[in-house]
């Protein structure tokens, strides 16, 4: 065994531990579960993964899945394993087909010694490039709910005025898909981006195409619009109904222009939106890197990263996404140069690749990171056993899950590491020696995937991704939970974070992550890991447009901010009533006739309180008359009476039966919110 002391591989670019590789347990021996005294079975039955067949085949305990694969799954071209693919075989192989024999018992009897292929060759990777297309070409999906209602013009604008009713901002928000009705951490962002607006009585308007493309839309043909306000789906609207919309004279005069992502759009037309809009401000997020190229991800023929090169390069040339990419970059540079964008980064990495391959122009550009991870009590050592290696997030190219798969098929049959998949309910994949645990992070269970992975004792999660990710929740979700994170070197704000946080390895590539298993290199470095204290993170997730300083947009971030002012005005038949203060006493005239009114106000960080709280209210007459904090005409939007005082959910109803004078006694129980760019 080498000493502590030698060289690191030069595939292991970064290390939290000074590593050497340990041997591996020996792989126990197969058991032959069972002997069919048949020639087909018995030669297939070593082939066929039962757990990974029964998922395939839809079958249950009771059926054997070497006879069902037999009788019946070859013909259904039913694939065996993760290894053998049917359909290639007998395409690849028509004398197979023509022979009518099951194609895994050919391979096994014969093709494997005449050196036949099981599977495409390059595997999944090749099949990626075969199937890379222009994004033009690629048919657009249908990305909005089945049966989503029509919006007129009339209607959204009604529902913009009741929206607006008693707010002071409004805020017009684009992405390339509706943040409600999809899970993912952009949308997530978006929801937590929309509470933190509302909370300071700002109104968030969000659309986002209703046709799915990986592109612009096509110019000619204008864009129907998923539309959402304040959280709630409305439907379905086009774009020239959303421009009218925004141009009614009741919005609120201070207002925001929010592109989280344009693919869907049209240039022109979101560029037509934000001159209607007159926006205070316009922030362009880099997400990803769709401002750069089609390609959002910069994986060349959705495979390997390509750097960004010029689009005129030899490089573009061979790629799906260098077809047009100068005529696309060409519609974002007048989409820039309409609008004038604050581009906001989420890591340093991201900004740093942005501007060195962009000219867009821009009013500024800086970082403002999604979370930020704050100290919290280690946790207890990690269990015994066979270190624990996750992988979170969706089974796709693009996180790396080839990486993940090609270490799982190698590792069938040994017990050296445990592998465990955090992904949605729903989305299962079947492998031998995987175990896969549902988890859904929610804007309502935003530490869902945190816990998973705590509850799992995970000792290292796999972060994959093949090209420079912005940001990477899923990384940063693992560091809070104790975990250490294994990426590749040209992951981007991953192997960054993993650096920053001393807490990880970064590899050189996919065959290099293989390696570090296969070796024993991850063995020491879990068994470094155990005899250090395993320390957990807080996760801030504060870093939103709603965090932003309008003043101070291209220098540095600002935590969200807080005010000892409620903010709090009365809605009245007849617009809207500033108080006239006097001491902790808030008095607010009412017209006559007046039988109802809102109270409306920013809400408050009470620390520990789930509840949506505006303001704390001891004391509340109309026309001098007390009334009591239980009374009935505290309607909607009042929390239950407490022991002194009663809380609204900062939009609270209250019938006043005519009375000309309101007195509201607030106590100050906590600071209010107050976001920046809405003050």
């Amino acid at each position: 065994m080498p000493p502590q002391d030698a060289p690191q591989p030069d595939w292991l670019v970064w290390s939290r531990f000074k590593l050497r590789p340990l041997a591996p347990p020996p792989v126990p021996e197969a058991r032959v579960e069972a002997v069919y005294n048949d020639w087909v079975l018995d030669t297939i039955a070593p082939e066929v993964d039962p757990s990974f067949y029964r998922r395939a085949a839809g079958i249950g305990p009771e059926e054997d899945p070497v006879r069902h694969f037999a009788e019946h799954g070859w013909r259904a071209r039913l694939n065996p394993n993760t290894l053998f693919d049917i359909g290639f075989y007998l395409e690849f192989y028509p004398d197979i087909a023509e022979a009518g024999m099951n194609p895994l018992f050919h391979y096994a009897y014969y093709g494997r010694a005449e050196g036949r292929m099981p599977a495409r060759p390059g595997g999944q990777p090749r099949h990626v490039v075969e199937q890379a297309r222009i994004p033009s070409r690629r048919p657009p999906g249908w990305d909005a709910p089945e049966g989503a209602p029509p919006v007129s013009e009339a209607e959204l604008r009604t529902a913009l005025a009741r929206a607006c009713l008693g707010r002071t901002g409004l805020v017009l928000s684009v992405s390339h898909d509706c943040y409600v009705n999809v899970t993912g951490g952009i949308q997530i962002l978006i929801a937590d981006e929309q509470a933190l607006f509302n909370a300071d009585r700002t109104a968030y308007l969000h659309i986002a195409p209703a046709i799915a493309r990986f592109t612009f839309a096509p110019a000619a043909e204008e864009v129907l619009l998923q539309v959402t306000l304040d959280g709630s789906f409305l439907g379905l609207a086009p774009e020239s109904v959303v421009e009218a919309a925004l141009g009614a004279p009741f919005l609120p005069r201070h207002r925001l222009f929010v592109v989280h992502s344009v693919l869907g759009h049209r240039a022109a037309a979101l560029a037509r939106l934000a001159a209607t809009l007159g926006p205070a401000e316009s922030v362009f997020w880099v997400h990803d890197f769709s401002a750069l190229c089609e390609g959002f991800n910069l994986l060349r023929n959705d495979i390997a990263y390509c750097h960004a090169p010029p689009p005129t390069s030899t490089a573009c040339r061979i790629c799906v996404y260098g077809a047009e990419r100068q005529s696309y970059l060409a519609a974002m540079h007048r989409l820039f140069a309409a609008v004038g964008f604050h581009v906001v980064a989420p890591s340093r990495a991201a900004l740093d690749l942005f501007l060195s391959r962009t000219s867009l122009p821009m009013r500024s550009a800086r970082v403002h990171e999604n979370l930020a991870l704050g100290p919290a009590e280690p946790l207890p050592a990690p269990a015994d056993g066979p270190p624990r290696v996750g992988f979170a997030g969706f089974a796709i190219p693009p996180k790396g899950w080839a990486a993940y798969q090609r270490l799982l098929q190698r590792q069938a049959g040994h017990d050296t590491y445990r592998f465990l998949h955090f992904a949605i309910p729903g989305h299962d994949v079947s492998m031998t020696g995987l175990a896969k645990i549902d988890v859904e992070v929610r804007p309502g269970q935003r530490l869902a995937m945190v816990q998973a992975l705590r509850e799992a004792g995970v000792d290292l999660v796999a972060v994959l991704s093949p090209w420079p990710e912005t940001f990477s929740f899923v990384a940063h979700e693992a560091f809070a939970a104790g975990a250490d994170v294994v990426a590749l070197e040209d992951s981007g704000n991953i192997a960054a974070a993993i650096r920053r946080h001393g807490r990880g390895v970064v590899l050189r590539d996919s065959d290099a992550f293989v390696r570090f298993f296969e070796e024993g290199w991850a063995l020491d470095y879990a068994r470094q890991r155990a005899q250090a204290p395993v320390q957990a993170h807080a996760m801030h997730l504060t870093g939103t447009t709603g965090t932003l300083d309008p003043a101070r947009l291209a220098t540095t971030p600002v935590p969200p901010g807080e005010t000892a002012d409620p903010g709090l005005i009365v809605v009245r038949p007849d617009g809207v009533a500033a108080p006239r203060l006097e001491g902790d006493t808030q008095r607010f005239a009412l017209p006559a006739g007046t039988t109802e009114i809102r109270l409306v106000s920013r809400h408050t960080v009470a620390p520990g309180d789930a509840r949506q709280l505006g303001i704390a209210v001891t004391a509340l007459s109309l026309d001098g008359t007390p009334v009591p904090l239980n009374d009935p005409r505290l309607a909607e939007g009042w929390h239950a009476p407490e022991a002194i005082w009663r809380w609204t959910d900062g939009n609270a109803l209250l019938r006043v039966a005519g009375a000309k004078l309101l007195e509201i006694t607030v106590a100050t129980v906590a600071p209010w919110r107050r976001v920046p760019l809405a003050a």
